[in-house]
């Protein structure tokens, strides 16, 4: 969410503040010391760049912006709203912190000193700093464990920056240490980009380095300067295939072009490959001819939920009746909204690629059924999640030293080269700003769908949803093949989750517990789950899988009764999550903190409280309706006796019951569905070719993973949850497509 605040003080208000002794004590700056105007500068704060704008006239502060896109809404978004007036009020940086944000405290009052530094025309103080090691952490994509970070000072200046054991991704960690921190120690500034594909933890690393200069006795302001301007010289290339992204999908892609002997140079705009598919699960296969062969022991049959022996040269699933099961599902009212001829290429191929990627550097553990399906289609990584950097980083040695292949990290595709109707090519940014051309006879399109663009979620789904994965991926192919004609297809069908979370994570009580508390209280199966409307949608038992179903938010009701049940028995079952959990809440367990922190999620915006179910519903503001709200309080209770509408059972209702609909007061607690990345994008056909509106395709241009993938489903329904599927149709369509682009650029 972008947060963006001015505050403006009238210089007539200013002089009454003086007159009356406020405001001016702590003034920074002598009367006359400003070339009127306004200034502005920018520094680090928790979640990246904050930038201020001061306005000045000759002798004072009159007005001051802060902006802070990716600043935390109701933690570091209370830094940008509270320390304008103060900073103004006071004349000067010498505030207090905002509780709970000195990140983006400190980030807009040093800021503001950079632009007042500006405004007296003088160059920011030097960093002064006391030779020593100091250390400080920071909490990075991980927002459970924070990063630790060393700095040794040597002679006065940043002489070494080490990482220590976080919990970030070893790709993430690995990249920022091998590209950031040389470029900080350069520069001794912190004036230096995040490394794309690693946002985080790049921004972890530099509050925390900022941590230590500090305690060297730093002044915030002395690191950060003007950025240099990027001087490189243009460059260009020529090759038969272009992949534009190095996510799974392009990783297919590049590594299938060049085995069939095709000059493949792949860019992009991340400092590391993988994108999203490095931190997944694993994809679908459907009998995979390896494990078909293979005989499987204790294999969990997913139709018995068994475990059995799998026999050699039995196949794992039907997969004509997947077929079946699928087409119908993506039927609506009697209309078909997927693709079938991809959906059995999908289906018939997977099972088939998935030896071919193990063949490359993959490993993959037997086929089952995910979260209780029946299809045993799932194939997970070895080593579920730990190894799968370590595999794509196999892969890319594959290609970049055995086959050929060359990769340009750090340059974002712009532009496509278009001669006579045909793709001929790429442009491209590279990383110190040179424009990169690329000929080519066919340009692979795979960069991640447009879960990481605000604007593109709201145009074409009609809001911003809340992203766990690689916010890298901003539809560039997408909008790169629309702009040359290309048609969509299910653009705006829901993106993909499975997972739900608090909308900010509290990380600031000392109790992991504590903090897990919001997120227990909105997975938990055992509480009244509304939408947006105030309106019931599903078994809460189901709440992970089917919250998307209702939008970016819904809310989780209680009433005082419930809350005190809590407090002194906790919840009878466990409730916690995936990913951003912090250990979650164990069951029979007393939450004794539990006003003091729903107290500070209510200030994060997480937590509406009211007297009335009505006074609820007018907190929560939005489509929120009193009457809706309050039958669904109503039914719930009534479903106590009567058995629950949506098929909840009886356990989960016995620790805390129904809210009360009498209740001395209420409370609400806001959920968001987590997507990992958008579904729908461009139309293809069955080797991938982009397609304009009228059927035609573009010559020369393949899009995969999920610029794509929208062709296996319907715009009217959600992800296909057989378990896998993305990355599945990642690899599946990315070697279908490096096959037809190296066949057109060698002219078969």
């Amino acid at each position: 969410m972008k947060k963006s605040l001015a505050f403006f003080l009238p210089v007539a208000v200013l002089c009454a503040l003086c007159l009356a002794g406020l405001g001016c004590a702590s003034s920074e700056a002598g009367k006359g010391s400003y070339t009127p105007g306004t200034y502005e500068a920018a520094a680090d704060g928790f979640g990246g760049e904050v930038r201020v704008s001061v306005t000045v006239n000759r002798d004072r502060i009159t007005a001051l912006r802060a902006d802070g896109p990716a600043e935390t809404p109701g933690i570091g978004s209370r830094a940008l709203e509270e320390l304008p007036g103060l900073i103004v009020k006071a004349q000067g940086t010498k505030v207090d912190n905002v509780s709970g944000a000195s990140y983006s405290s400190r980030a807009v009052k040093t800021a503001t000193d950079l632009a007042l530094a500006k405004a007296r025309g003088e160059s920011p103080v030097s960093a002064s700093l006391r030779d020593g090691n100091y250390a400080a952490s920071a909490r990075g994509f991980s927002l459970t464990k924070p990063l630790p970070v060393a700095v040794e000072i040597k002679g006065g200046r940043i002489a070494t920056i080490s990482l220590g054991a976080g919990a970030e991704t070893a790709a993430m960690a690995l990249v920022v240490e091998r590209t950031l921190v040389p470029r900080i120690i350069e520069g001794q500034s912190l004036a230096v980009d995040a490394i794309t594909g690693a946002t985080a933890t790049s921004n972890a690393v530099k509050a925390a380095v900022l941590e230590c200069c500090v305690k060297a006795g730093a002044n915030p302001a002395a690191l950060y300067g003007s950025k240099a301007s990027p001087v490189a010289a243009n460059v260009d290339y020529a090759c038969d295939v272009v992949v534009v992204g190095m996510g799974g999908s392009g990783t297919a892609a590049a590594l299938s072009a060049a085995q069939a002997g095709a000059k493949v140079i792949a860019v992009d705009k991340a400092a590391k490959w993988g994108g999203t598919s490095a931190i997944t699960s694993g994809p679908m296969a459907v009998n995979a001819p390896s494990q078909v062969k293979a005989e499987i022991p204790n294999w969990m049959d997913p139709l018995t939920n068994k475990a059995r022996l799998k026999p050699a040269g039995e196949n794992l699933v039907d997969g004509e009746a997947l077929l079946k099961d699928w087409l119908a599902y993506t039927t609506v009212d009697g209309k078909q909204g997927a693709k079938p001829e991809i959906v059995r290429e999908l289906i018939e191929k997977s099972g088939d690629t998935l030896d071919w990627i193990s063949s490359l550097g993959f490993a993959f553990q037997p086929a089952r059924g995910f979260v209780g399906g029946k299809w045993a289609i799932f194939s997970p990584y070895v080593g579920d999640k730990a190894r799968t950097e370590e595999f794509f980083a196999t892969a890319y040695r594959k290609f970049t030293e055995e086959l050929g292949g060359r990769c340009l990290l750090e340059t974002e595709g712009s532009e496509l080269l278009v001669q006579g109707g045909q793709v001929v090519g790429l442009l491209a940014k590279g990383p110190r700003g040179e424009k990169v051309t690329i000929k080519a006879k066919a340009v692979i399109l795979a960069t991640g769908g447009f879960g990481g663009s605000p604007e593109m979620m709201k145009r074409y789904l009609g809001e911003d949803w809340k992203l766990y994965g690689m916010a890298q991926n901003q539809g560039d192919g997408i909008s790169m093949a629309l702009a040359q004609g290309g048609a969509s297809y299910n653009i705006g069908m829901p993106p993909m989750s499975h997972f739900v979370a608090p909308p900010s994570i509290i990380t600031s009580f000392q109790d992991p517990m504590d903090n897990d508390l919001p997120y227990a209280m909105i997975c938990s199966s055992e509480a009244l789950a509304v939408d947006r409307t105030g309106k019931r949608f599903t078994n809460e038992l189901d709440i992970a899988m089917n919250a998307y179903k209702v939008g970016s938010r819904f809310y989780t009701i209680y009433s005082k009764e419930q809350i005190d049940i809590l407090r002194e028995r906790g919840f009878g079952f466990a409730a916690g999550g995936r990913y951003l959990s912090q250990g979650g809440v164990k069951a029979n367990a007393a939450l004794a903190n539990i006003d003091a922190v729903l107290a500070e999620a209510g200030k994060q915006g997480l937590v509406f409280k009211a007297a009335s179910l009505d006074g609820l519903a007018k907190a929560i503001g939005g489509d929120m309706k009193p009457s809706l709200l309050k039958a669904s309080v109503a039914a719930y209770g009534a479903g106590m006796s009567a058995g629950d509408e949506f098929g909840k059972p009886a356990d989960r209702l016995a620790r805390l019951g129904a809210p009360n609909p009498g209740s001395e007061y209420f409370v609400a607690v806001a959920g968001a569905p987590y997507i990992y990345s958008t579904c729908g994008g461009l139309d293809v056909d069955a080797t991938m070719r982009v397609l304009r509106k009228d059927g035609k395709q573009i010559p020369g241009l393949f899009a995969v993973g999920t610029d794509s993938m929208g062709v296996l489903f319907t715009g009217s329904k959600g992800y296909a949850n057989y378990g896998g599927v993305a990355q599945g149709y990642a690899f599946v369509s990315g070697r279908i497509a490096g096959a037809a682009a190296a066949s057109r650029a060698q002219g078969r």
